[in-house]
């Protein structure tokens, strides 16, 4: 079989916090891009392990995975475990929560707003099952 051509593959997070839920959120290019916290995948990583490891650095949060959410970035529902978000200045340049409602007006791709609304449709059946 031939090899594949390496792709970049990222993971990220979309980390919720609080009821109604927060989403952590950085932004870019003066405010002009939100987005959810992601980054690339090293070698040996494990997707998981590259969301909370990425969510740490750009934004100084800890959370802890709770359910994949997305194939083209690995995106997982992550549950905020405790840290102020503090931006990681050479990657973002603000690093924060926002309600989600507001999120799904603000975040620049679409694809980020379908996981955000996923992870907010997960979120609200772990809920249930209690």
């Amino acid at each position: 079989g031939q090899r594949p051509t390496r792709r970049v593959v990222s993971a990220g997070g979309v980390v919720l916090k609080g009821d109604p839920p927060e989403v952590l959120v950085v932004s870019l290019r003066g405010g002009r891009v939100v987005t959810l916290p992601k980054g690339q995948v090293e070698p040996g990583e494990r997707y998981p392990e590259t969301a909370v490891r990425e969510v740490r650095e750009e934004t100084g949060v800890e959370a802890s995975v709770l359910a994949p959410l997305g194939r083209v970035v690995h995106y997982f529902l992550m549950r905020h475990l405790g840290g102020t978000p503090r931006p990681q200045l050479t990657e973002v340049e603000n690093a924060f929560f926002l309600p989600a409602s507001e999120a799904l007006e603000r975040l620049s791709y679409p694809n980020e707003r379908e996981m955000l609304k996923r992870a907010l449709l997960r979120l609200r059946a772990r809920a249930k099952k209690g």
